[in-house]
């Protein structure tokens, strides 16, 4: 990469630092924690992976009888990019109307701690 290339990358970084700074996080908390978690396009594929996986081991163990779910948390937990914080991503996701069944079940399990 050329140095006029950093220049201008450094430039638009610093833009976009500017503009989330004047984001409302509470219309779009997602979108808001995956700029300001600077998430990669792969990070959030991942975690929409991680979230469908987990959202059919749910349903599945649901209909097995099963009424907890922490060990389905501790594996989100454990997928999610270092750095980003689970409970507020759980509230993110919930908030944006994604994987709601799940982050229902989450939310449950954070209230009880």
């Amino acid at each position: 990469m050329s140095k006029l290339e950093e220049e201008r990358l450094a430039t638009l970084e610093y833009y976009i630092d500017l503009l989330v700074k004047q984001m409302d996080g509470t219309r779009f908390p997602w979108d808001y924690l995956i700029i300001r978690g600077k998430l990669s396009r792969r990070d959030v594929q991942s975690i929409y992976d991680t979230c469908e996986e987990l959202s059919k081991e749910m349903e599945k163990q649901k209909a097995e009888g099963f009424v907890t779910f922490s060990p389905l948390l501790l594996q989100f937990r454990h997928a999610l990019p270092p750095g980003l914080p689970w409970e507020e991503t759980i509230n993110a996701l919930h908030s944006q109307g994604l994987y709601i069944s799940l982050m229902d079940e989450f939310h449950k399990l954070i209230k009880k701690k």
